[in-house]
């Protein structure tokens, strides 16, 4: 008798042949119908069910104004450099930009990609962005001047080479591929060398006692009341709070900041 984890590791781990691989499929097939009676059918959510999601969300936000604003303000560049260093970020992380990322979870044009993002590779993009933004901001200043594409993509390609970041950025990918493949039978082939059993933490985390939907977490007053702590008025979160787990309720407006609104996959 295989218990719930044990018949989902198995199905990932089975690749070789074409008969392993019907296998695999229709093993899958069941684990899902599993995580989708257990999620209520948002699979692509799943992310937000754990419960370091909205604390990571709320932080990767902060720091990508951040960025943004470095772009805005140091880089001889037009407005389509929000989407270009997204992209490049997305690439150094994850190995895909925002529309081949979108592509491999079946997201919409409109849908945002962090929505679906797990607190971990939330938390790796944060602590990227925030490196760059202050690289950026730093040379701009030491040139007097603002800097061209070519030494922001010399600044990025040292950053994705950091061995303080590479750490992070080997556990985001593991992390992505093992779980998008388990819990949403998404594959990243670019992370397909990344690919782990899912430990039995996790399943915790998503499916277990310790998960929860979206909605739940928000309509928690202890968790509400250190939101309002940490980042003010948090009434906007629980107005637009989405029923199907995402939109783009973990943002606020633009407005709050003198950046124009970027480029926000």
């Amino acid at each position: 008798m295989f218990t719930f984890r044990a018949v989902l590791n198995l199905a990932m781990l089975v690749t070789e042949s074409e008969r392993a691989k019907a296998i695999r499929s229709r093993m899958l097939d069941i684990v899902l119908d599993v995580v989708a009676e257990r999620t209520g059918g948002h699979t692509r959510f799943i992310n937000q069910r754990d419960q370091d999601y909205l604390p990571s969300a709320f932080m990767e936000d902060s720091y990508r104004k951040q960025f943004t604003n470095a772009l805005r303000d140091h880089v001889d560049m037009g407005n389509h450099k929000y989407a270009v260093y997204t992209d490049k970020i997305y690439k150094a992380v994850f190995c895909e930009n925002a529309r081949e990322y979108k592509q491999v979870l079946r997201l919409a044009d409109g849908d945002s990609t962090r929505d679906t993002m797990y607190a971990e590779v939330l938390k790796t993009l944060a602590s990227f962005e925030s490196g760059l933004a202050v690289s950026i901001q730093q040379l701009a200043q030491k040139l007097g001047r603002k800097l061209k594409p070519a030494e922001v993509d010399q600044l990025l390609a040292e950053a994705a080479d950091s061995p303080y970041l590479k750490p992070s950025i080997d556990d985001a990918r593991t992390r992505m591929a093992s779980r998008d493949l388990g819990f949403r039978e998404a594959l990243h082939q670019k992370l397909e060398a990344y690919v782990q059993a899912v430990p039995e933490a996790d399943f915790d985390r998503f499916l277990g006692e310790r998960s929860e939907a979206l909605e739940q977490r928000l309509s928690d007053p202890k968790l509400m009341a250190v939101l309002k702590r940490l980042w003010g008025n948090t009434s906007w979160i629980r107005r637009s709070a989405p029923k199907t787990l995402t939109s783009n309720w973990v943002r606020a407006s633009w407005s709050d900041t003198s950046s124009t609104a970027p480029y926000d996959p």
